[in-house]
């Protein structure tokens, strides 16, 4: 039995600049858990592939290689493309910490985990790096969605990062100190439902012009500006990056800061929250990170945001250090 554990992104600074119309990019993130968790156990039966979306609460089986309409595209192209030896039956579970299009690169997270169970099912030896990349053509090349490259980083790597991508889909991750007084004043607020980010790429492809232009620059300026911050420890100039990546999300896109999210950000804001972050490509639903200055406070608006619409949920997180890991059990 081989569990696989990918964590899931947050607060990506400088997101949108990590895609292949949008560079060069500069991004920070952070790796935050619960993210993806995928189990393969043996059955008894021989050959075959059962798929359990357990968020979906959908079970059922496939062969893999043979054509099909998919239930659920990413897995089963994940399966088609690092199937099971033939000679035997197993049962896949992919579960998510988080709720599906909540705007912190979860399919990145489900597709990196997957395929590093299915490698080491297989016996193979993939790096994180490789990995990652390998989700990232399932997303782009396999399934033909819009997709950067920072979100299975992420989910393979682990950690906070600074991500330069000079040369679209090729590149450099640096590490970045550890901040153990960031995560503790995090809060994830899930917006009630989930967005399609693929949808939301395209749009952004349809009219980024001029107005993009400006509004890519401002969102490298503001990765950059966050690893200066995150090098100096300094949580207020941390938060300025990310209201100031909110800002230029909104002039890349109008329609890419929802309504919930100002809902959000304006209680974040007359609380005196240090900083706020539209999670992810933005747009209706999703989710935003809220920085306060201090754990106490980011409980007290928590409360708060809570007390806005039933539909919002707190959604625990702790700061992950460790990316992708596979254990056989």
């Amino acid at each position: 039995m081989i569990e696989a554990i990918a964590p899931v992104r947050i607060c990506d600074i400088g997101g949108w600049t990590d895609t292949w119309f949008g560079g060069p990019g500069r991004i920070v993130h952070l790796a935050a858990a619960p993210g993806v968790t995928v189990v393969i156990r043996p059955l008894e039966r021989e050959g075959g592939v059962v798929v359990h979306a357990r968020d979906f609460t959908d079970r059922y089986a496939i062969v893999p290689g043979t054509p099909r309409v998919p239930r659920h595209p990413l897995l089963e192209a994940a399966i088609d493309a690092f199937p099971p030896p033939p000679d035997g039956g197993v049962e896949i579970t992919v579960e998510s910490g988080v709720p599906a299009g909540c705007g912190t690169g979860t399919s990145a997270a489900v597709a990196v985990a997957l395929i590093g169970a299915l490698v080491a099912l297989r016996s193979e030896v993939l790096s994180s790096r490789q990995v990652a990349a390998a989700a990232h053509r399932l997303e782009v090349q396999t399934l033909g969605e819009e997709s950067g490259v920072q979100d299975q980083l992420c989910a393979a790597c682990g950690g906070l990062n600074f991500i330069a991508i000079d040369h679209y889909p090729e590149a450099t991750v640096e590490p970045l100190p550890a901040w153990d007084e960031l995560g503790p004043r995090l809060s994830l607020i899930f917006l009630g439902r989930g967005h399609h980010s693929s949808e939301v790429h395209r749009q952004v492809i349809e009219d980024v012009g001029q107005r993009g232009t400006d509004a890519l620059a401002r969102l490298r300026e503001a990765a950059v500006a966050a690893r200066a911050a995150v090098l100096a420890q300094d949580l207020h100039a941390f938060g300025t990056t990310m209201t100031a990546n909110t800002d230029a999300q909104a002039a890349l896109h109008p329609a890419l800061v929802g309504a919930d999210a100002r809902r959000v950000i304006d209680v974040a804001a007359r609380e005196r929250a240090v900083g706020w972050k539209v999670n992810g490509a933005g747009g209706d639903g999703g989710s935003v990170t809220l920085l306060s200055a201090t754990p106490k406070a980011a409980r007290e608006l928590e409360q708060h945001v809570s007390g806005l619409d039933a539909r919002y949920r707190v959604l625990p997180i702790t700061a992950s250090a460790a990316g992708l890991v596979v254990r056989q059990l």
